[in-house]
């Protein structure tokens, strides 16, 4: 995803803030955050594509219309197919992970003959009006919306497989033939679950919860949508900031989630809330039970876990045993980390699929002290990649974080001229970071008023308030620790 998951402590505060594919307190990036699956009804279709791959050469690639969501409806509309909806970002490295590994997979090509396929920087500002309509707080996350009015069938949230993501397909498809889950009976587990992410997908938590837990009482053990449901109950509970209530069902169920990414990303929620609990103890028990289903999962990964999703698993593994006082167990972890992605990326056949892993190693090298190895490999990536944000935004946090101010501004300074949106917004919040560590106050001054005067004008899709009140309030401190007036046009 990633679902919330912290960030190694080793790092600063800026590196934390840019890091990994969620803004909020890392689902693991989100991930970031936890993956919210599909909303499905159970009948079998006939119209489901097969599942048998034919020869890649005979089956292209899915063909995605890129940012541009009104032709991509229209498009449903007129054929009479689903949409799904890939919201990513260029600075998330599951987002790279999932284009690059996952979504070339030539067995879901068939899935085109039924739905249409879009994806969309939720930077940029034409796709802000989707953002308005439906919650994005991991990155990727995955829609499926009917085509009429675009109603979501089908939610998931961070990385997936590729049998992931053909059970998302299939199961939106169906949740379509039974009319949008209407037909099913008001109790069935499946139509409860398609109405528990219709609600988590519009940011409605109140209405998601109870959804959620109807269609887990109605669904039972051996439902097969209950991992799906259990990861979405949490994510919810997260995003309310139920802390208490989060551990107690994290705990509770942590051992028995199934799935490539899903077991990682629900370990990585349960940890995420064990921080917020004030209860020391209780938080050390909600880690330990937390740690203990990561061991498991790095000793035996899933077999269709991908490289991205085997690191992130040590990565919180790491940051478990770390948050437990195991520095040296910590440590183990994240070389075990390091080594999948080293080799993962050694395997890339292109920079661009070899930058899926870039945030991972950098952390790793950074928890490892190894940040000369990360400066040296971001460099390249930035020669590589001349008109990317990413590598110079990335080698950015991790000169800062090793004290190297100037060069970090340079590199910046880079990022922010390549960049767009509320990313290029997070940028100028480092580079006002980096300004007053060198003692430039005046300048300092000036990039905060330029991220309060982005902030203030990004459109409804993309405000947030918090993060707008976040910059005023340093902005207000800088001035008044420089003795300076208010910003021109403030009260």
């Amino acid at each position: 995803m990633r679902p919330p998951a912290s960030f190694p402590a080793l790092l600063s505060a800026a590196l934390v803030a840019l890091a990994g594919c969620a803004p909020e307190p890392p689902p693991r990036a989100p991930s970031p955050a936890a993956a919210a699956q599909p909303a499905t009804a159970a009948q079998p279709t006939a119209a489901a594509p097969a599942e048998k791959p034919e020869p890649s050469a005979a089956r292209p690639p899915l063909e995605f219309i890129s940012d541009d969501l009104p032709r991509a409806r229209e498009k449903a509309r007129a054929e009479g197919k689903a949409l799904f909806v890939d919201a990513w970002a260029p600075w998330c490295h599951t987002c790279l992970s999932m284009k690059h590994y996952v979504l070339t997979d030539p067995s879901l090509r068939p899935f085109a003959d039924r739905i249409v396929f879009a994806d969309i920087d939720t930077d940029r500002p034409e796709n802000a009006p989707f953002l308005e309509r439906h919650e994005v707080t991991v990155w990727p996350t995955f829609f499926v919306l009917e085509p009429a009015n675009g109603e979501v069938v089908g939610l998931w949230r961070g990385a997936a497989s590729v049998q992931e993501l053909r059970d998302l397909f299939r199961e939106s498809l169906q949740a379509l033939d039974a009319q949008a889950a209407a037909a099913l009976p008001a109790g069935d587990p499946n139509r409860l679950l398609v109405e528990a992410k219709r609600a988590q997908s519009a940011g409605d938590y109140a209405a998601a919860v109870p959804a959620y837990q109807r269609a887990l009482a109605q669904g039972g053990k051996a439902w097969p949508r209950r991992s799906d449901a259990l990861l979405g109950l949490l994510s919810t509970l997260y995003r309310k900031k139920d802390a208490a209530a989060c551990v107690d069902l994290g705990k509770a169920h942590v051992g028995e989630v199934k799935g490539a990414a899903l077991p990682a990303d629900f370990s990585s929620l349960l940890l995420s809330c064990a921080a917020a609990l004030p209860d020391v103890g209780a938080q050390r028990a909600a880690r330990e039970a937390a740690v203990a289903r990561l061991r498991q999962i790095v000793e035996r990964p899933p077999a269709d876990a991908s490289a991205d999703d085997r690191a992130d698993a040590w990565g919180l593994l790491a940051e478990g045993l770390a948050a437990l006082g195991d520095a040296a167990g910590a440590r183990a972890a994240n070389e075990a980390k390091l080594a999948v992605l080293e080799r993962a990326a050694s395997e890339a056949k292109t920079p661009e699929a070899a930058a899926a892993y870039d945030y991972g190693r950098a952390t790793a090298y950074q928890a490892l002290s190894r940040g000369d190895e990360a400066v040296a490999m971001l460099k390249q990536r930035e020669v590589q990649m001349p008109a990317s944000y990413e590598p110079p935004a990335r080698l950015a946090q991790v000169l800062h974080v090793m004290g190297r101010e100037e060069e970090a501004l340079a590199a910046v300074d880079r990022a922010i001229a390549r960049a767009y949106g509320p990313r290029r917004l997070r940028y100028l919040k480092l580079r006002a970071e980096i300004q007053a560590k060198l003692g430039r106050s005046a300048e300092q001054i000036a990039t905060l008023r330029e991220e309060v005067a982005g902030y203030e004008a990004l459109p409804k899709g993309h405000a947030s308030q918090a993060a707008l009140d976040d910059a005023r309030r340093r902005l207000a401190a800088a001035e008044k620790g420089r003795g300076g007036g208010k910003r021109p046009g403030t009260r």
